[in-house]
């Protein structure tokens, strides 16, 4: 009888431990998410979370369900070159994934860019850009309007130019996998309850921790926050943290400037790693989609001997001047003949510094017995000639030696400046620029007037591009050298990494 007992008990035991295997357990885990869509929920008070509506079959709206929720939205304001304004862009990215908002982007700014403001200047600043009443203005002078001319004046209008920033990425992937949608606003410059690009905007939330105290956190323990008088000359020591960012509850919340990272802390979450990951590797990081723009790069690309076959290097000299302490001015044209001289030299030591060891042997090796040595032992060199001897020394002789393709901030045409750019051309003799590309006919000289939907007259497009095909142009390089550095070799870590 006892043994009995005991088989019926193990045997209750065993059904029971089968019951919980095959029918509670796998109720009680969660699927593993085949995106980040749903990765996380939005935060609505401190530590609180609040679960999303399910969905009625079909999408509708039957007895007892729940209605969809009201889109909620955020914009900024942008500032800055292209990087300031990518960099916005992508923080503008992470705080709606975070918050579940939907993006309203403002244009590109090309040309001509203003630094950081506090929030009203800045935001007087964005609207003084509607250039439909800037070019009204300028014909017939108006009173009232007078401050946008204060602030953009006439002279400058075609010196800058806006474009959607999907003219040059392509965001359906941050939609598809990330949840993200952005609405662009291109028809004009308003703003908070005057928004244009999406319907009827009921309630507002004004959010700058860089110009307001009471938006954000202190970054200094123990500060008092007093908002100091206006106007503000450097930001404030703010931040916003993540339960702050989820906790506003207006229709839109109009953020100033987001181009600092530190100041709009979001949440650490598998999904906002993954956007991370995402963003700097593949989504938003290669500006390739204006097919002129990329085309006109990929005919210089070829030119140069294929894709990772030259080094792209930036010298941004007016900026290496000004950190150099030997140099009393910060103007190029003020330096002697031998300032000048000194200068290059020390950019060519630093070039020397960065590029690869391989290459910087290369280039010191004299020349092996080519058409390229035979070139260069001329008195007179048909630069068009040079480039495709240096192409034809790399593929067939020394794969190493370096090709350059040289991007500056003095002049279009290094090869009129021997004073300045001659002891840089003296040591890597294959350096070449976009306006040489441009006297030989590599691309079409016609590219910038193929460009659709371009209806800014008076906008020299070709100028104002030009730094997205440089951009392009050292995406597709073996190498990227910056001189001084900047935010955009930063920016250049992101780009893919792509074969020959």
């Amino acid at each position: 009888m006892p043994r009995t007992n005991r088989l019926v008990y193990f045997l209750g035991v065993a059904t029971f431990l089968l019951f919980l295997i095959f029918i509670v357990i796998p109720k009680l885990q969660n699927p593993t998410p085949t995106s980040y869509l749903n990765a996380q929920n939005p935060i609505t008070g401190e530590g609180r979370q609040e679960q999303p509506a399910a969905g009625g079959a079909g999408g509708a709206e039957g007895k007892g369900q729940v209605p969809p929720p009201v889109p909620r939205y955020m914009s900024w304001f942008p500032h800055g070159d292209f990087t300031e304004q990518h960099e916005s862009f992508r923080n503008a990215l992470r705080i709606a994934y975070d918050t579940k908002r939907i993006i309203i982007a403002p244009m590109l700014r090309l040309g001509k860019p203003y630094p950081w403001l506090p929030f009203n200047q800045l935001a007087q600043r964005y609207e003084a850009q509607e250039k439909t009443i800037l070019r009204r203005i300028c014909k017939t002078p108006e009173a009232a309007e007078q401050w946008r001319i204060d602030l953009e004046p006439c002279y400058s209008m075609n010196e800058w130019t806006e474009i959607p920033w999907s003219t040059l990425f392509d965001f359906t992937q941050l939609e598809a996998e990330f949840g993200i949608q952005i609405i662009e606003r291109v028809r004009d410059h308003n703003w908070g309850k005057h928004e244009s690009a999406v319907g009827f905007i009921d309630s507002v939330d004004i959010v700058d921790p860089m110009s307001f105290a009471a938006n954000g956190s202190s970054v200094e323990h123990g500060e008092q926050i007093v908002q100091p008088p206006e106007p503000l000359r450097k930001p404030l020591k703010k931040y916003l943290g993540a339960a702050q960012l989820a906790s506003f509850d207006a229709t839109l919340v109009q953020f100033g400037a987001l181009s600092s990272a530190a100041r709009y802390r979001t949440r650490s979450s598998k999904g906002q790693s993954a956007l991370k990951r995402a963003l700097n590797s593949r989504l938003f990081v290669t500006p390739n989609n204006l097919a002129p723009v990329t085309s006109t790069a990929n005919q210089m690309i070829e030119a140069l001997g294929g894709r990772r076959r030259y080094s792209s290097l930036h010298l941004n000299l007016a900026k290496f001047i000004a950190l150099d302490a030997r140099i009393s001015t910060t103007d190029e044209s003020a330096l002697s003949s031998v300032a000048r001289k000194e200068l290059m030299n020390a950019v060519v030591l630093e070039i020397f510094g960065d590029i690869p060891i391989n290459q910087a042997v290369s280039a010191t090796m004299p020349l092996q017995s080519s058409r390229l040595s035979e070139l260069l032992a001329r008195p007179q060199v048909d630069r068009h000639q040079l480039l495709d001897a240096c192409v034809e020394y790399r593929a067939t002789i020394d794969s190493r030696y370096p090709i350059n393709y040289l991007v500056n901030d003095i002049t279009n045409d290094p090869v009129t400046r021997p004073d300045l750019f001659g002891p840089l051309m003296e040591t890597f003799p294959c350096t070449f620029s976009k306006s040489d590309m441009h006297k030989w006919n590599i691309f079409d000289p016609t590219w910038a007037y193929q460009i659709p939907h371009m209806g800014d007259q008076g906008v020299d497009y070709e100028t104002l591009l030009g730094p997205i095909i440089d951009i392009l142009m050292a995406s597709d390089a073996y190498s990227f050298f910056e001189i001084p550095q900047t935010p955009l070799t930063r920016f250049m870590r992101w780009q893919p990494k792509k074969s020959t």
